[in-house]
Order: C-alpha cells, then structure tokens, then sequence
C-alpha cells in the first residue's frame, strides 16, 4: 500500500489527553529537576549509550537493509527531524526501547524482527520514533531505570526522601505509562494501516507462533471493545489501576482499545487526511522550536531532538 509521508506533522495533533495530563502533574510534582540535575551530573546516559553501543549489532544499509529502510521510512511518514541510531538486541521476546536524549538510539529484539511483519516492524519503529517526536525520552529513560538510579544512590536521598517511596515515582510510572498511548498513534501514522497494530498487540499479548497464520482480528477487536465497558464498573476500574501501579506499560488490551477509540471517532483519519505543511517551529516557550516537543518550565535543552535552549548557568 502507498502510505503518506506526513511532512509538517506535530507531535501535539497526536498527543494521547491521558498522556498530556499525567505529564503535566508529573511536571508539579516536588523533586523532579533535582532528579533530572542529578542523572545529567552522574553522566548516566554516556554510561547506557556506552552499555548499549557496546553490547547490541548495529543496523546500517549493507549490515540490515530491511530494517534500515523501515526505519527511514518511518521517519519520513511521521516527518521526525533526525535519524536516530537503530540497534538489535538479543532476547527471546518481542521488545523494543529507545534511549538517549542528543542523540537518539532504538533498540529492537531479535525477536521482534524474527516475529514481525515488515508492515507490523513499521509500527514498532513508528512508535519509538513517536517517543522521540514527542520529547518523551529523558523522562522515558529515568522512568525506565530508576530501580538502578536508586541502587547506584544506595542511602543518597538527594534532597527527595526515599527514592522508591516517593510519589515522584509514582507519577513517573503513571506518566511512562499513559506515554504509550501517544507513541501507539505515532506508530499507527508510521504504518498507516490499523490491522497491523492490532496484530502487533496481539503478538506482544502472547500469540503463539503457530497461530499466527489463522489468527482472528475480530475476536481481539471484540475484547479490547469489551474491555472498555470495564472502566466504567467501580471495582474493576480500581482493581485495574492498583494492579498497573508497578508496571512500565498499560495492558495490551487496554493499549488496543485506546487505538481503536482513537480510530473510532474519525480522529486518526483526519490527521492521516490533513494537509501538515508549513514550518515546524512551534509558537511561544511550552514547545522546542527545532521539533515541536513538549518542554519543562526550566529545561536547558530540548529532551525530544537535544536543541540548547538557554545557557547553562
């Protein structure tokens, strides 16, 4: 299928509303500059850039030009300014993260690239790269490894407390969480195709191999609709939230009922219609001028494309 490159897109015409609330109380809440002051002075990222670099194969146009040029292609269907690095990870499951705030870095499973779909890997890539547009990875990588932050720390409290305690990890995972929505419709704009997203979500939900062949679509649309009549039964809805608190993503299902709401009112369809041109740049200080990310009150630097904002100091 001939899939639109989506020149002139902003992260902000995708943004999930759960996604933009849990930032924005994730932003008020007490310690997070601190925190981020602090992972920036212990020069956590050169160490996961060196850890990353150091360990996995590097994607490239003669080493893997399959995934090479899905990458390029995702990137110009969701009109992301810079290529971030790709990389391929061991591991027997399907997975995929991105780190690194300079200069972005994907890193996809071996699995994932043995399980996918060309069209299903465009999603998965879409989706990291929505992470990146957004400006989400900063945020993103302390989420993902504050568990090591902390253990890296040992007694330091850093003016915070205790670090596992506090609600400034709460709000991180909440936030990490409600994120996903938003890079699930930037993998779907990456792909363009909404029976391919729900095929990845039925994979990353457990689909044995064997039945990838005869698997039924209908069935996993029905659940993820059934799942939405769950929230609105008070039990359920508080059962379903005390159960995520630890968790690093929303349910799968949840994930796929969120992309179909998205689809069912007419909204992806329009911003797959829209006419996205003009200049980048966004209008007044909330948002980067280079890449239209969402920006902290006292940022120095752009957390989506690495943009200095201000002097330091």
């Amino acid at each position: 299928m001939a899939r639109r490159q989506l020149s002139g897109l902003k992260p902000q015409s995708y943004e999930h509303p759960l996604d933009k609330k849990a930032l924005d109380a994730l932003q008020k809440t007490g310690g997070l500059e601190t925190l981020v002051r602090k992972v920036n002075e212990w020069g956590f990222e050169r160490m996961l850039r060196m850890q990353l670099t150091g360990s996995h194969l590097q994607v490239g146009a003669d080493s893997f030009p399959e995934v090479h040029a899905l990458t390029r292609e995702a990137a110009a269907n969701i009109d992301l300014p810079s290529m971030p690095d790709v990389y391929i990870a061991a591991g027997g499951a399907i997975n995929a993260f991105t780190a690194g705030t300079g200069k972005p870095m994907i890193v996809i499973s071996a699995e994932a690239i043995d399980a996918l779909t060309p069209d299903e890997l465009l999603f998965v890539i879409g989706h990291e790269m929505g992470h990146i547009k957004s400006g989400h990875v900063l945020y993103y990588e302390i989420a993902e490894f504050l568990p090591v932050i902390g253990s890296i720390v040992g007694g330091l409290t850093l003016g915070l407390g205790e670090l596992a305690g506090t609600g400034l990890q709460v709000a991180l995972l909440n936030w990490k969480r409600m994120s996903e929505f938003s890079a699930d419709r930037a993998g779907l704009l990456a792909c363009q195709d909404p029976n391919v997203a729900l095929t990845v979500m039925m994979k990353l939900a457990g689909l044995p191999r064997s039945c990838y062949d005869s698997a039924n679509t209908e069935d996993f649309i029905a659940q993820a609709r059934a799942f939405e009549t769950l929230d609105g039964e008070a039990l359920n809805w508080i059962a379903r939230r005390l159960s995520a608190m630890d968790q690093n993503h929303p349910w799968t299902v949840h994930r796929a009922q969120q992309c179909l709401q998205w689809i069912d009112t007419g909204d992806y369809d329009r911003l797959l219609a829209a006419d996205h041109q003009g200049p980048r740049p966004m209008i007044g200080a909330a948002f980067c001028t280079s890449c239209g990310a969402k920006l902290a009150a006292s940022a120095q630097f752009c957390s989506g494309c690495g943009l200095q904002l201000r002097a330091a100091g």
